[in-house]
């Protein structure tokens, strides 16, 4: 029933910095979903639905390595009597540990050590603990940076968190409350969504919490429906617990039965009124969440009994040390289903999290479904139904209480919208949540600047631009300033930032002729980068490779690592291999030792017999790798094929690469693969 605020040292290695490109999204605004035939017209209804790739106005977080030291962070820490728990603000708000105080029990899995991989929608993710996610499929756009937090209390003077922020790519507001009141044997979390605008968003929240996984840990919810990944099909199927028939004679309500990397979504029944999702182990704990309706469906992801797997579980925490599975609960059927949330609305749920005790007997018994019904019962045991709806009750009556005192900030963008608001006379932010002008930061300044002076200032054109933005409202009035100064001349940076505003909302034409007019007034390496990205994304990629030759003569340098990334991408992609070495052995030296940059210009290594370069390569542990990746993996096979090649004087042939992947397994520290082995 208490809020501190406290440190935590920790292994890890800490973020250095963003990719400061604006990485444009997906042409196709939806994904095309596969399945096996197996799922019904009503299950595939929505499915890929606004779930392509959407990255801006955020930037990449791909600046991290495997270098760790001891870091510092600050935790928040809400506890009573019987439950601690350990919040990292600065990392999207992740509770990092949830233990049982009485016993030293940890609810959660909780990882040892902080490391960043390229998992998630901006590339970086660490594992562990419960992540908090909203906007969009891929993990949060804020699961790695800092975000509001702020004391509350309720009306019996018990202390409260609420981790809150602005979303800026559907541009919603969001709050986690959560309440610990004394004697609470379980965590209750309070998550509300609003869209207070004039249109409908495409809206996504999944609630991902990592627990331990032990052999014997053994998944439960209230039905045996699921859809399931069918890697035969690469996609899904629909299928029934325990036994699926992507994993023919294995009962894989037990995680360590798959062999791959894979995951489940439970179909919760609409009658259901209080969706739950449990798992069992060995020694007879379980740990449980369930909720309100709104929070319908369930999942399970578990890495698999593969090297590729182990490797990623090694790779996340300490070898030995990683082991996790993650029990997930979201407003969708699965990940890939698309829901939209309708204009001026307001959605909001409680979960409630807890451990207890079961009969390793009961929750053993070879039927799954009689197993299940056991758990079941243990939880309505331990919060019924009706319990969840009474906190939610409570708890949505404090949602729109204002923070009684802040305890960590988040970004200014929140604070930037307040002032917006005010200025164009439209409606304040919504209540419960508040944003002070002390957030406000250099990210903000440019736009401060087009809201109360009526432009967009000029940079230095080596300069990085501190921010992006893609708003409908920031758009309008930057194309409206834009207008009316023709004749006082508008800078360069107003038509690059218009540019990138057009290009993001599918207007490429008219982004184009804005970048256009930028190198008029002011020859930048950014412009020409993003001309380059349209040339590539038109099918003309020697027109692209012009424009990045371009950026660099600019200042005869790239004025960051990530136009070298790009460039470096699209000449081996062209097959400009001496090109592509010679840029690379230009480039400074610690551009030439990240990671990125290595692993692309490997095919140029490989096929100009760069040997040395290439033992190097894989002898390397890289931390950027991302989630299923198999471009190492595949410059190994061509390297020792080719080395077969040379060995007996023959050419290189497709039965030699075959025979390679046979003879010469991929070390361990490339092996990412998430399905086969």
């Amino acid at each position: 029933m208490k809020v501190t605020v406290a440190n935590m040292q920790i292994e890890g290695a800490a973020l250095e910095g963003e990719n400061p490109l604006p990485m444009f999204r997906n042409r196709n605004k939806h994904r095309h979903a596969v399945d096996n035939g197996s799922l019904t017209p009503e299950l595939k209804a929505h499915m890929g639905e606004n779930a392509g790739e959407r990255f801006l106005p955020y930037r990449m977080q791909d600046r991290y390595s495997r270098k760790r030291e001891t870091m510092e962070l600050k935790t928040i820490v809400l506890e009573n009597d019987r439950l601690r728990a350990v919040f990292l603000p600065e990392y999207g708000g992740r509770l990092y540990a949830l233990q049982e105080k009485p016993t030293g029990r940890e609810l959660l899995y909780k990882n040892p050590v902080l490391q960043p991989a390229n998992l998630a929608i901006l590339n970086a993710w660490f594992s562990g603990g419960i992540e908090w996610n909203i906007g969009q499929l891929g993990h949060a756009f804020t699961t790695c940076s800092p975000v509001h937090a702020a004391r509350m209390r309720d009306d019996e003077g018990n202390e409260f968190l609420r981790i809150y922020e602005y979303e800026r790519c559907k541009n919603v507001f969001w709050q986690v409350d959560f309440h610990l009141p004394p004697g609470a044997r379980q965590l209750s979390v309070y998550v509300r969504i609003v869209n207070d605008r004039q249109m409908a968003v495409p809206m996504y929240w999944w609630t991902n919490t990592a627990v331990e996984e032990t052999e014997r840990a053994r998944v439960f919810s209230g039905t045996a429906e699921v859809i399931y990944i069918d890697p035969l099909q690469n996609g899904y199927g629909a299928g029934d617990l325990p036994v699926l028939p992507a994993v023919p004679n294995a009962d894989v309500s037990y995680p360590s039965a798959f062999p791959y990397a894979s995951e489940y979504f439970f179909q919760t029944p609409a009658r259901a009124k209080s969706p739950w999702e449990a798992v069992a182990y060995e020694d007879g704990r379980v740990f449980f969440e369930r909720s309100t309706a709104m929070l319908r469906y369930r999942k399970m992801f578990c890495w698999g009994h593969h090297a590729g797997g182990r490797r990623w579980c090694d790779f996340l925490s300490r070898p030995g040390e990683g082991r996790y599975l993650e029990v997930q609960a979201g407003l969708a059927p699965t990940q890939l289903h698309g829901i939209e949330m309708p204009a001026d609305t307001e959605w909001a749920f409680t979960q409630v999290i807890g451990l207890l005790d079961a009969d390793t007997t009961s929750v053993y018994r070879d039927d799954w479904d009689s197993a299940r019904q056991y758990i079941e019962g243990r939880i309505n045991q331990a919060v019924s139904e009706e319990a969840v709806y009474y906190a939610h009750a409570k708890h949505r009556a404090l949602a729109d209480r204002s923070p009684e005192a802040s305890l960590h900030d988040g970004s200014g963008w929140g604070a930037l919208e307040r002032l917006r608001r005010a200025q164009e006379g439209e409606r304040g932010i919504p209540l419960g949540f508040e944003f002070a002008d002390a957030t406000l930061g250099a990210q903000q300044q440019p736009w401060l600047a087009l809201l109360r002076d009526g432009m967009l200032p000029a940079h230095a054109v080596e300069d990085v631009p501190v921010s992006w933005m893609i708003q409908d409202e920031w758009m309008n009035r930057l194309g409206s300033v834009i207008r009316q100064s023709r004749e006082s001349g508008p800078t360069w940076t107003a038509y690059l930032h218009y540019g990138v505003m057009q290009y993001e909302h599918g207007l490429e034409a008219e982004a184009i002729e804005a970048w256009e007019t930028s190198l008029r007034l002011a020859p930048s390496a950014w412009a020409y980068r993003n001309l380059a990205v349209a040339m590539k994304r038109r099918g003309e990629p020697d027109r692209a490779l012009s424009h990045y030759e371009l950026a660099y003569a600019v200042s005869g340098a790239f004025p960051d690592r990530a136009f070298a990334e790009e460039y470096l991408s699209l000449l081996i992609e062209r097959k400009r291999h001496e090109l592509a070495w010679r840029l690379y052995e230009s480039l400074p030296p610690a551009d030439q030792g990240s990671d990125r940059i290595r692993i692309i210009v490997g095919a140029a290594a490989l096929e100009l017999g760069h040997d040395a370069f290439m033992e190097k390569l894989f002898a390397a542990e890289f931390a950027v790798i991302r989630e299923g990746e198999t471009l190492v993996i595949e410059l190994w096979y061509a390297y020792n094929a080719k080395k077969l090649a040379g060995s007996r004087g023959i050419a290189l042939t497709p039965a030699l690469l075959a025979e390679a992947k046979l003879l010469f397994p991929p070390p361990a520290p490339i092996d990412f693969r998430t399905i086969g082995s």
